[in-house]
C-alpha cells in the first residue's frame, strides 16, 4: 500500500471532476485515469473520466489509488483538462463531453420534456450540459422525479401498444415513454409502443413509470 500513499496537497492538485457518472457514489472509483485497489472491477469507460469525483477522491486520499501511468495530476484524461461542471438552479448539469453535445437537444436522461432528444442512454448523463441548461431555462425540460412519476402513473389507463419493437420480451421496458429501474439502458423513439408485454408487466410491478407526467 505504500506505493499508493497520497498527501492532501497531491489530492488538491488533481481535478477529480464531478459525480455525473451513472456509477458515482458506489464506493468504487470508475475514472480510468486512476489505478489501484480502490478501483472498480467492472470495465473502465472513457465516459467516466472526471465523473466519479467523490469515490475517486476518497480512495485517493485513503492511499488506495494513484494516477495511472504517471500522468500529470491536473489533467482530465487524454491530456486535456477535466471539463468544469455547469451548475444551474442547484442542478449539476455536468459538461459538454458527450457525443451529442451542443446539437440543440438535451440528451441527459435525468430530464424529460419537449426539449429532449429522440433517443438517450445513461452514458449521456451529465455530458450535454449546454443543451440541457438551455432547455431547462426555456422550460422545455425538467428533472424527472421518481416520486412524482410514480404518483402520476396509472398503469391500467395506459395504451402500451404491441410487441413489434426491436427488443420485446427481454424483461426490460424499451418504450421511451417510460423510466425507472425496469427501463432499458438505451431508449429510442423507434420502440415507442412496441414493447407492450415487458412495459405493462414492469409497470404493474412498480419498476417503470411515465417519463412525461
Amino acid at each position: 500500500m505504500a506505493g499508493f500513499a497520497a498527501t492532501g496537497a497531491q489530492a488538491q492538485s488533481i481535478d477529480f471532476g464531478d459525480d455525473a457518472s451513472r456509477w458515482s457514489n458506489d464506493g468504487e472509483c470508475d475514472d480510468p485515469r486512476f489505478e489501484g485497489p480502490g478501483m472498480t472491477n467492472t470495465p473502465l469507460l472513457d465516459a467516466d473520466i472526471g465523473h466519479d469525483a467523490t469515490d475517486c477522491r476518497a480512495a485517493f486520499e485513503a492511499g488506495r489509488l494513484s494516477l495511472r501511468g504517471g500522468q500529470a495530476p491536473s489533467t482530465g484524461g487524454k491530456g486535456q483538462p477535466a471539463p468544469a461542471a455547469q451548475i444551474v438552479g442547484g442542478i449539476n448539469f455536468g459538461d459538454d463531453s458527450g457525443e451529442w453535445s451542443r446539437d440543440g437537444e438535451c440528451d441527459d436522461r435525468r430530464f424529460f420534456g419537449s426539449g429532449m432528444a429522440s433517443g438517450f442512454s445513461w452514458d449521456h448523463v451529465g455530458r450535454d450540459a449546454s443543451d440541457c441548461v438551455a432547455a431547462f431555462q426555456s422550460g422545455t425540460v425538467r428533472m424527472w422525479d421518481y416520486t412524482e412519476a410514480r404518483a402520476a402513473t396509472q398503469c391500467s389507463a395506459i395504451q402500451f401498444g404491441d410487441d413489434s419493437g426491436s427488443y420485446p420480451n427481454d424483461y426490460e421496458c424499451d418504450d421511451i415513454r417510460f423510466e425507472g429501474p425496469g427501463a432499458a439502458m438505451g431508449m429510442s423513439i423507434e420502440n415507442m409502443g412496441g414493447d407492450a408485454s415487458d412495459c405493462s408487466r414492469l409497470c404493474d410491478y412498480g419498476v417503470v413509470f411515465l417519463r412525461d407526467y
